[in-house]
């Protein structure tokens, strides 16, 4: 018995020998597995980090790409642009030398249709000539047709055959009231614009005070509607209640809304307790109606601006020309009882007299009245406007 108990009590010493190594075990791998949990917390964390640099950096390729896609896209333009700038600029260029060359070609034929007409000339006046246009370039030789249609039309001789002195102030004279007729026209046409213009404006004006009354008419006819809303809503509570109203109180909102026009009667409820809204709407009436007024008084400003230019403009414009038409008479007026008047019967004409006692009548032919529009003051400006 004892044998046996003894060998049940070595048994029960191996199993717990081995269940002790069994728990060392078990100890070891829990510790084993805490630190490998610990390790892989720190691992799931830095490729957590890892991944989200690396977003940052793919991201940031993409938009340095679409990016460089961009500027070469403007490149490819702007080089686009200037291929097709470059191809203008030939052409334009081409057109420039042919003119050069077609210029040329006209001052080559005109250079020998001088040289016919000098040739046909006396020896002396060939001369005068020559030595004219050496002396002076730039001067009375550069002359139009015109002008050497009027020298022309005068019968005496300068000394060495050179142009007289009445036949250049004639040039002269018809030179610059050719100048002036041509700025008369761009007056014309700079006077009609501003007409137009306007009455372009007044158009505009009248469109927005059209709007204006409008706006009026609908304030009044609310504020209408709401004097007979309130006397029904204090008649109404006066007999059921026998007690003064006391809806008859508005807030703010409400008073300023009822001076409002409003289409909807819905969205006049919403926002009659919102006084900015209704502060707004105000706001912006004053505002349209400032800029209105701004407007009226600029094109006022322009109007009157452009009128004064335009009428010291035309009194320049005839005070040259009464310069220029009795500047020749001074020189002829002393001299009037010692040589003889020619006169045109066809043409009105000026005459001049020189020291050689020649004569030289400048024509100027009748002006055809019918031939410029005179331009009215348009009825439609605004009254305010002061000319």
């Amino acid at each position: 018995i004892l044998k046996t108990e003894l060998e049940a009590s070595q048994r029960q010493l191996e199993g717990k020998e081995e269940a002790l190594k069994i728990l060392q075990s078990m100890a070891i791998f829990g510790k084993a597995t805490s630190h490998t949990q610990v390790m892989l917390q720190k691992t799931m964390e830095q490729k957590r980090s890892l991944e989200k640099e690396i977003n940052a950096l793919q991201w940031e390729i993409e938009f340095d790409q679409n990016r460089f896609k961009n500027i070469e896209e403007s490149w490819t333009q702007k080089y686009d642009r200037l291929n097709c700038e470059n191809a203008v600029l030939k052409e334009t260029l081409n057109v420039k030398t042919e003119e050069i060359k077609m210029l040329k070609s006209e001052n080559a034929l005109l250079n020998r249709q001088y040289l016919e007409a000098l040739a046909m000339l006396e020896i002396k006046q060939q001369m005068a000539a020559q030595e004219h246009k050496c002396r002076d370039k730039c001067g009375f030789t550069e002359v139009s047709g015109l002008e050497l249609a009027v020298l022309r039309a005068c019968l005496c001789h300068g000394p060495g055959g050179s142009p007289c002195a009445c036949a250049k102030m004639a040039a002269s004279a018809r030179k610059m009231l050719l100048k002036l007729k041509q700025e008369l026209g761009l007056l014309q046409k700079s006077k009609e614009e501003a007409y137009i213009m306007a009455d372009a404006f007044r158009i505009a004006f009248e469109q927005q005070l059209m709007r204006k009354n409008d706006q009026a008419l609908r304030l009044t006819q609310m504020d209408k509607m709401c004097k007979k809303a309130t006397k029904w809503i204090n008649w109404k509570h006066l007999k059921e209640d026998g007690l003064p109203s006391q809806g008859s109180k508005k807030t703010l909102g409400q008073k300023l809304l009822g001076m409002l026009p409003s289409e909807n009667s819905s969205k006049k409820t919403e926002d009659q307790d919102n006084p900015q809204e209704v502060f707004k709407m105000l706001t912006e009436l004053l505002n349209d109606k400032e800029e209105a007024l701004a407007h009226q008084r600029k094109v006022s400003y322009m109007l009157a601006r452009a009128l004064e230019e335009k009428d010291t403009t035309s009194n320049d414009n005839k005070e040259k020309n009464l310069v220029k038409d009795n500047f020749p008479l001074k020189n002829a007026w002393g001299k009037a009882s010692e040589f003889p008047v020619l006169h045109d019967p066809v043409f009105s004409s000026v005459h001049i007299l020189s020291s050689a006692g020649c004569l030289c009548s400048i024509q100027h032919p009748h002006r055809d009245q019918h031939c410029t529009r005179t331009l009215k003051r348009s009825c439609s400006l605004p009254s305010n406007i002061m000319f």
